[in-house]
């Protein structure tokens, strides 16, 4: 089965997510270290403090640079006449497989970045939780909110002919 590629500017909206993220952290680190210089009892305890906050400023980078990159090769979705297929991930990919007779309602949105860059997420709600398909283009997203409430009105029309 071959997943659904998202939009090649997922990795852009995603990096962008991601900086804004990683210079708000790095306000925090800079107050932290700041603080620790005014602090006397800190100075044998500063270079742990400056090592931490270094090392997670590294991870944070490579969040920005390098995890976009892979989570789009993760990311996918496979739609079915009965269910939908969801697969991402990093670290562990995780695969959701959802009934369409399950869903209770399909909303189109996005949000603040995705708006600057066209992009349009897929949320589909059961009961128990709500899934995402992100980073779709416009047409892209109407057409999967279309299809599902189609297959899923279909199924509930065969499913009380059979009653």
């Amino acid at each position: 089965m071959d997943y659904i590629k998202l939009d090649k500017k997922a990795i852009t909206s995603w990096r962008i997510g991601r900086a804004i993220s990683f210079v708000i952290l790095l306000l925090i680190c800079c107050a932290l270290w700041a603080g620790s210089i005014f602090i006397p009892q800190t100075e044998p305890y500063r270079w742990i403090l400056q090592l931490v906050l270094g090392l997670l400023m590294l991870y944070k980078l490579l969040g920005i640079l390098i995890y976009p990159l892979i989570e789009y090769r993760q990311w996918g979705y496979y739609i079915t006449e009965d269910k939908v297929d969801i697969r991402h991930g990093i670290f562990f990919v995780t695969n959701t497989i959802i009934p369409i007779i399950r869903i209770q309602h399909i909303t189109v949105s996005q949000g603040p970045i995705n708006r600057r860059m066209g992009l349009y997420g897929v949320e589909m709600s059961l009961a128990s939780n709500s899934f995402k398909i992100e980073c779709l283009a416009k047409e892209v997203a109407d057409e999967i909110a279309e299809n599902l409430k189609n297959r899923l009105y279909t199924r509930l029309e065969a499913r009380e002919e059979g009653q």
